[in-house]
């Protein structure tokens, strides 16, 4: 199963980890794998490459973790929480369908 953890700093989205493989299928023919990698790794991207924001960001062959630097200014958290707030509902609407295979947990830092 894999887990999404989403970090919130007073309720606003500050980061995220996405750890394990969901086990739906074989390695290379699991979608919702495949699905939970590419919202993910699309919303570091769009932080780290679009919006151009400091994240630190870890990734190795189970576990992809983002979280924004302190200090961005207000207009820039704006944009980067539009992002991920997208990821979370994208997440949750794969949860929708493969609720055995994901886990959504959401934690106040």
């Amino acid at each position: 199963m894999t887990r999404v953890t989403i970090f919130r700093q007073k309720g606003r989205i500050a980061g995220f980890s996405a750890e394990g493989h969901t086990g739906f299928a074989e390695e290379g023919e699991d979608i919702v794998c495949s699905a939970v990698s590419a919202v993910t790794q699309t919303a570091v991207l769009g932080i780290t490459e679009v919006l151009n924001l400091p994240a630190a960001v870890d990734v190795d062959e189970a576990r992809l973790y983002c979280m924004l630097e302190k200090g961005i200014a207000e207009a820039a958290w704006q944009k980067a929480e539009l992002i991920l707030e997208t990821m979370a509902v994208g997440l949750r609407s794969i949860a929708d369908s493969y609720g055995d295979y994901i886990k959504i947990i959401e934690r106040e830092v």
